[in-house]
């Protein structure tokens, strides 16, 4: 067999040294078999050397095992799509849509019709996109949830970093816990060869801009001035910047009352920060500690965590990186993403970005009394106003969290003590479930699974918890290994049918009809709203302190963000006025896959239907871009931030509002009310009405 060395995938040495264990053989069989050096063999496995192709040969010989034969076979040259790990639970799957596509190209007579041309080009683009998304194993796994829900403690119990001797609960944990606001941000857990960490450092000016909101309320409070407080410092935060400044709560306030100008306070406590000290981003394990890896673990991130730790800054994000054993119970290039709590304001940009990405699965997170929580249900809405049916179905859990005995006392419909655990979650789940009847009505075929973990009981098996949540990832992999498999095939109905009488006067048919349909939308106008109001709505819902913190940064917080808010009334208004259409076209193709005459165009069909809902949710993506991009440039430069920012006394949040309603509804901002309506309407004209109109003859008669 002849395998050029540019077919040879860069984890070969790994592979093999993987197959030879898995036939119990030893590198000395391997030397013998293949007439050379033991340590030529150690090379090859170790990745310090290339082998050659006799060489590869040989060694899958010398192994001979049905997996090293497939090995081998596997090593044939990829010419389209890019070659997936051996490991790839869809390997078998991504070989046929290569050959598919191989063949796709080669067998589209020049002749062919326009429209079957035009399918060719959908089919080729949807297998590529396909292959893409399944030949990656990366995925991630984000919890979210409220400040106090026990998030954090289920995230080290679920991922086995805890530590195993320790008897008190609270201690168990690698990462900081409590009963609430003990991260100080977001933490995400990798595999890697080693303990380490590494940690994305907040910039200088959000760290000043920091200070100054924490000193300004400690100055504040340290005056008895109840009423105008800057409460926008978390105390997670606010007790990693004493601890850098090396004060405690006396000697703050003395510095407090050493420094009679407000502006000096603020300096002070920067120079006590030492910054230009503390840049250091990464730190490993020292196999020479005296202390074991996970010991080591748990001790150095609560000294970041806790800002304690000299050599490091501010934290925006903490990377805990573990040996690859922690993740045993996956093939997937996992990492496990603890969230920073909700804090009353759910809508948040990393949030709803995890929710967004296709290779998150997000647990909903809740305690067990509440759930779900006021947060959870907002997120939950805020994805059903804005469309997003494929991330509700098949990337999103719920998980309640008991804590302590919640679930043994609770009570059955007879008024009487649950008689296990198993029934106490059994009526929770049917009690949430009801809780969000209302709420997914409207949406058909959407079941949200609930499961429950009590982290402090012996019964509530953690493996079982990763199990589930493996299975919900192999789900989402299947469904796109089915799509894939459905565009595979009908990439081979179009081959056999392309010079078909038959087949030519059913897919005449259905873009005739696809016409008609396109009649009806063409060049209407989409009914769009402004979407400050929306922006109004969330903000009188939202804490004057956060409000304060956000007009201090120009429109842009972690906590509330006027343009995320911005474009994601966009988004919803986008959905609310093609919602009709995107409904209408899967009517009308479910009416014609029951005409038997189409029958040969059935698979053309489905794959209308599978383009239609990405074409679909390309639109919606594009219009929470532009509802953020066309507002950004005027208003971040904008007077309103800092008249907002100096806003004093009672009833902040109003005034702000107040001063905020009139900027939109000003005359010289209606042009960009009316630009962004404008964009929206000619993106929902060429990124979906016109990718259907190409399945047309009109739509290809003029390509």
């Amino acid at each position: 067999m002849n395998i050029s060395i540019y077919d040879v995938s860069g984890d070969i040495g790994k592979t093999l040294a993987e197959l030879r264990k898995a036939a119990k053989k030893k590198q000395a069989d391997i030397a013998e078999s293949l007439n050379v050096a033991q340590s030529h063999v150690s090379r090859i496995e170790k990745g310090k050397l290339i082998p050659t192709n006799e060489e590869i040969e040989g060694y899958l010989s010398a192994i001979d095992t049905d997996e090293a034969r497939d090995y081998l076979a596997f090593l044939k040259p990829w010419e389209i799509l890019k070659r997936p790990s051996f490991r790839n639970p869809q390997r078998d799957e991504l070989w046929k849509a290569e050959t598919s596509l191989r063949e796709l190209n080669q067998l589209i007579s020049n002749d062919a019709p326009d429209l079957l041309k035009a399918q060719a080009q959908m089919y080729d683009k949807r297998v590529r996109e396909e292959a893409e998304y399944l030949t990656s194993l990366k995925h991630s796994i984000a919890y979210v949830g409220s400040v106090g829900v026990g998030k954090t403690t289920a995230v080290c119990k679920l991922t086995g970093l805890i530590m195993p001797q320790e008897k008190n609960f609270l201690r168990q944990s690698i990462l900081a816990v409590g009963s609430g606001r003990t991260t100080v941000c977001e933490v995400c857990i990798r595999p890697g060869a080693k303990f380490g960490i590494r940690v994305k450092l907040k910039s200088k000016d959000e760290i000043h801009k920091l200070v100054e909101d924490f000193c300004a309320a400690k100055r504040n409070i340290d005056k008895g001035n109840q009423e105008n407080q800057l409460e926008v410092v978390s105390e997670e935060m606010q007790r990693l910047l004493l601890n850098m400044a090396g004060l405690q709560p006396e000697s703050l306030a003395e510095l407090i009352k050493q420094c009679d100008n407000a502006d000096t306070l603020p300096l002070k406590f920067l120079e006590l920060l030492k910054l230009p000290e503390r840049t250091r981003e990464e730190i490993e394990y020292d196999k020479t500690s005296n202390q074991t890896g996970i010991e080591w673990l748990k001790e150095t991130f609560k000294l970041i965590n806790y800002g304690r730790h000299k050599e490091f800054s501010v934290p925006q994000r903490i990377d805990v990186i573990v040996p690859d054993n922690v993740f045993q119970f996956s093939d997937y290039e996992l990492e496990i993403i603890d969230t920073q709590g909700i804090d009353k304001t759910a809508i948040r940009r990393d949030l709803l970005g995890y929710l967004n990405d296709q290779r998150t699965l997000t647990v909903l997170c809740s305690r067990f009394k509440d759930a779900p929580d006021r947060e959870i249900y907002d997120l939950l809405e805020n994805l059903i106003k804005n469309g997003a049916k494929k991330t509700l179905k098949e990337r999103v859990l719920i998980l309640a969290l008991p804590q302590n005995d919640e679930a043994d006392n609770m009570m059955n419909y007879a008024g009487d003590p649950v008689n296990s655990t198993d029934e106490a979650y059994n009526l929770k789940r049917e009690e949430v479930q009801t809780k969000l009847q209302p709420l997914l009505q409207s949406i058909e075929g959407i079941d949200i699974p609930i499961i429950f973990f009590n982290a402090k009981s012996e019964e509530d098996n953690p493996a079982k918890i990763a199990n589930e949540l493996i299975k919900k990832l192999d789900n989402l992999r299947d469904s796109y290994v089915k799509q894939l498999s459905s565009t595979v095939e009908a990439i081979n109905v179009l081959i056999k049918n392309q010079k078909e009488q038959n087949a030519r006067d059913a897919y005449k048919e259905v873009s005739e009809s696809l016409k008609i349909f396109l009649k009806d939308y063409r060049n209407k106008p989409l009914p769009l709203w402004n979407v400050y109001t929306s922006l109004i709505e969330q903000m009188e819902k939202t804490p004057a302190s956060t409000i304060r913190a956000t007009m201090r940064r120009n429109g842009t917080w972690h906590k509330f963000d006027v343009y995320l808010h911005l474009g994601n009334k966009a988004r919803s208004n986008a959905w609310s006025a093609t919602r009709p259409a995107f409904y209408g076209l899967k009517e009308l193709v479910k009416n014609m896959n029951h005409k038997p005459k189409l029958e040969p165009a059935y698979n053309f069909l489905s794959e209308i239907l599978a383009n239609w809902e990405v074409w679909h949710e390309e639109f919606l993506k594009y219009a929470e871009q532009i509802g953020e991009q066309i507002f950004r440039p005027t208003l971040v430069k904008s007077y309103i931030w800092a008249e907002c920012a100096a806003l004093e006394g009672a009833g902040f949040r109003e005034q702000v509002i107040w001063k905020l309603r009139p900027w939109f509804k000003n005359p010289e901002q209606q042009h960009l009310h009316n630009f962004l309506k404008n964009r929206i309407e000619e993106a929902w004209q060429e990124k979906v009405l016109a990718q259907l109109e190409k399945l047309t003859d009109k739509g290809t008669e003029g390509d």
